[in-house]
């Protein structure tokens, strides 16, 4: 039997006032895609029958075997603090579960149906880190995010410790060690905004980290465009998209672009896409190409990169909107 099909499912609780119709059906369907995504869901509207007990069943927002999912509504920070119906007897049984441990994570505050801002919050959920489910253009960066920390599968991985920089070089070997590290060269996020000095490092500039970790390498081509390279170990496939943003509508699967060569030119406004080993997709937009003189000429790449990391060609919803080097829209 497989490492993956003997591993017990996590188990997850969901709290949530029943506001009304909509609400409930938009928790039912969340928590249907949980348990589609493998986490054993336990929710009222499966787990309470005909006769059946109340009490027993929100005894489980306690049991310490299940995270809790609490969709913070408005409706349900008001009744968690004054303590009414079965929402205050569940915000009682977090309450006691969170200060027990307060360095405690078992309860994931999402927000939904609480349009202030900042979102109204229980008294016992002050200071947590919550999950934003109210915007439903954003909501698929959301639940990514909820189901890899249900599944204990971050995208961010706590990288290796490194060795003491300095510890038996002289001052100048370790001044060099420092300056000349690939890590200067490094934005291990899944967005960012980045100017590469692309004459340093050999062009290359590396982006996310982990499974999500794309090298882009650089040389010049011309004096406002650049190749890109699918030379890097990690990296299996590039592609560009001329224009980008005049071509929006076709984020949607940047799979379909070339993506047989082995170098592919591209200028101010294009796009850079790049597919890892891993299966993962990335886009880089070019929004400045230059040259400055320092203590030498500098090539100089301004860029705004995103990284898809639910492994999907569909980058669409994930690129903001671009700006010009001005910061007017494209």
């Amino acid at each position: 039997m497989s490492q993956q099909s003997s591993r017990v499912a996590p188990r997850v609780f969901m709290s949530y006032s029943h506001d009304d119709k909509e609400h409930r059906d938009w928790v039912l369907a969340l928590a249907t895609r949980l348990r589609a995504d493998g986490v054993d869901v336990c929710l009222d509207r499966w787990d309470v029958t005909l006769g059946g007990n109340l009490a027993h069943f929100m005894e489980k927002a306690a049991n310490a075997s299940y995270r809790v999912v609490a969709v913070i509504s408005a409706s349900y920070a008001r009744k968690a603090d004054e303590r009414k119906g079965g929402t205050g007897v569940e915000a009682q049984m977090l309450s006691t579960r969170l200060y027990e441990s307060m360095h405690s994570d078992q309860v994931i505050p999402i927000i939904r149906n609480n349009p202030t801002a900042p979102p109204l919050l229980p008294a016992f959920l002050g200071g947590r880190l919550w999950l934003d489910f109210r915007d439903d253009q954003a909501m698929e960066a959301a639940y990514e995010r909820l189901i890899r920390d249900i599944h204990n599968a971050p995208v961010d991985i706590v990288p290796t410790l490194g060795p003491n920089p300095f510890e038996g070089k002289s001052g100048i070997e370790a001044r060099l060690e420092i300056r000349n590290s690939p890590l200067r060269w490094h934005s291990p996020g899944l967005t960012g905004d980045v100017e590469l000095i692309y004459s340093q490092n050999s062009g290359m500039y590396t982006i996310g980290t982990g499974s999500c970790q794309f090298t882009l390498e650089l040389s010049p081509r011309g004096t406002s465009s650049v190749y890109a390279y699918r030379d890097p170990l990690d990296i299996k496939h590039v592609a560009m998209i001329e224009k980008v943003e005049s071509r929006r509508p076709l984020l949607t699967d940047v799979s379909q672009f070339d993506t047989s060569s082995r170098a592919v030119g591209a200028g101010i406004d294009d796009a850079i896409v790049l597919h890892n080993k891993n299966d993962y997709w990335a886009i880089v937009i070019i929004t400045a190409i230059f040259e400055r003189q320092k203590l030498n000429p500098e090539k100089v790449i301004q860029f705004r990169y995103t990284i898809q990391s639910n492994r999907t060609a569909n980058l669409h919803d994930a690129v903001p909107d671009i700006q010009s080097q001005d910061g007017g829209k494209l």
